[in-house]
């Protein structure tokens, strides 16, 4: 299969257009690259610098009909949630044009299925267990931006009298090894990797539900080939809130460090959630997915990654996941 994916160099694109191409795909990974570094793919996989949410169409049209994709995973947005509120028209470039310029283009084309990567920010600020059912009511712009993309692959799917099935991933709180933005795991590594006499965070007290790189890969590729309808929405996460100081508690440990945390409220954010979980129900019951790396496993792994020479500092410019 030819598969084309968006933010193929960024954080999870990386990963999972390595896998693609152990399967013994052929792989067009599209990238902004302004953060994102070719050496991140492996050798084999075709590489196209380009911005999709300001590359002319006809150059976009053209480049899609060379390559023919069979299958396209729309990976390339800005993120970063204090980014996205800093600058709202680089992310709806990035975000909501990318969406409808691959949607138009795609649509076109004898593409058959697109997998759009979104979000669990698009549901409300609510304690509770968030299904695929429930209407969405974003609070920030990244949410926003996310919802707007859902709608544009729906549509696009809608309109395509079955030529163009959709799929939109909400995603949980992705961590792993080659992570480009400081969420919260890479920034709570470097401040523990930091000399800082005392360690002072934001806001400690929330839950999250953590997944890793490699089972939201797996995600997407069951997605990309079983068949999903011509449209459909699922969340992917591990199904299991941790609370956020628990995890920085875990990364201490692993790493040795006995140093006092200091909850500083000048580091809360306004935009932060007191929970977000999200329901896998829906998921493991169409696709057979189900999450396989347990939280302690993975930032296990992570650490190791990071004490390896040569590992880097995550970096808040990233377009793509």
């Amino acid at each position: 299969m030819n598969v084309l994916v968006a933010g193929g160099a960024g954080f999870i694109g990386s990963h999972l257009c390595r896998r693609l191409f152990d399967e013994g795909h052929t792989v067009l990974a599209v990238d902004n690259f302004l953060t994102a570094h070719e050496d991140a793919l492996p050798d084999g996989v075709r590489v196209q610098r380009v911005d999709l949410g300001t590359v002319d169409t006809a150059r976009f049209a053209a480049l899609v009909s060379a390559f023919q994709p069979d299958l396209a995973v729309h990976l390339a947005a800005v993120h970063y949630i204090p980014r996205c509120i800093a600058e709202p028209d680089l992310t709806f470039a990035a975000n909501v044009r990318s969406t409808e310029l691959l949607c138009r283009v795609l649509g076109a084309s004898a593409c058959r299925k697109i997998v759009l990567a979104s979000t669990g920010d698009v549901y409300p600020v609510t304690d509770v267990l968030h299904s695929e059912s429930e209407p969405t009511a974003p609070k920030n712009v990244y949410g926003q931006s996310k919802v707007l993309s859902e709608i544009l692959v729906e549509h696009a799917s809608a309109i395509s009298e079955g030529r163009l099935s959709g799929v939109c991933l909400r995603f949980a709180n992705v961590y792993g090894p080659g992570e480009t933005n400081p969420h919260f795991i890479p920034d709570a590594l470097d401040r523990i990797t930091s000399d800082e006499t005392e360690l002072r965070m934001g806001y400690l007290g929330a839950e999250r539900d953590f997944i890793h790189v490699r089972d939201i890969v797996d995600a997407i590729v069951r997605c990309l080939f079983s068949d999903t309808g011509s449209y459909e929405i699922f969340n992917v996460a591990s199904g299991i809130g941790t609370p956020v100081r628990q995890v920085f508690a875990i990364l201490q440990r692993l790493m040795g460090d006995t140093r006092p945390v200091i909850e500083d409220q000048a580091r809360f954010r306004t935009f932060d959630r007191r929970t977000l979980r999200l329901d896998i129900t829906k998921i493991r019951q169409a696709t057979g997915w189900r999450p396989t790396v347990d939280l302690a496993t993975g930032l296990a792994e992570l650490v190791a990654a990071q004490r390896r020479p040569g590992s880097s500092a995550p970096s808040t410019k990233s377009l793509s996941h």
